[in-house]
């Protein structure tokens, strides 16, 4: 199934003392009619109340890549860095999707994914 939705940036808090922690501003999606992406508690950094509606997928959700996408953002946020590694890797196996990313352009859900994934991991480098 071919979901399209809006993607908008966030910068995530600090994860340790001294060490900021940047997602790539295209990964908090947004613009589902439901509001079920968690996205206005993700962009007010609002990460544990994100991580708890997003945590227990809706029917058929499991697998929604944007849902995992804005776990692993949320968990980031919180400086779960192994959960949000893992929320991160799920999305780019689940189905793929087409997102509209901020600048307006469609990418993969699964190339959306990597580049948190690798941005994630360059932050662990950086320690």
């Amino acid at each position: 199934m071919l979901k399209v939705a809006a993607v908008i940036g966030l910068a995530l808090a600090a994860t340790a003392p001294g060490i900021a922690l940047a997602v790539p501003d295209e990964v908090v999606v947004v613009g589902v009619p439901d509001g079920g992406l968690a996205a206005n508690a993700l962009m007010s950094g609002d990460f544990q109340k994100a991580a708890n509606k997003l945590k227990t997928p809706m029917p058929d959700g499991a697998n929604d890549p944007a849902r995992l996408i804005n776990l692993g953002n949320a968990y980031a946020g919180m400086g779960r860095m192994g959960d949000a590694r893992d929320a991160y890797k799920a999305a780019r196996f689940a189905p793929e999707s087409l997102l509209v990313l901020a600048n307006g352009n469609e990418e993969s859900s699964r190339d959306i994914a990597r580049r948190a994934l690798g941005k994630l991991q360059a932050s662990y480098a950086m320690r």
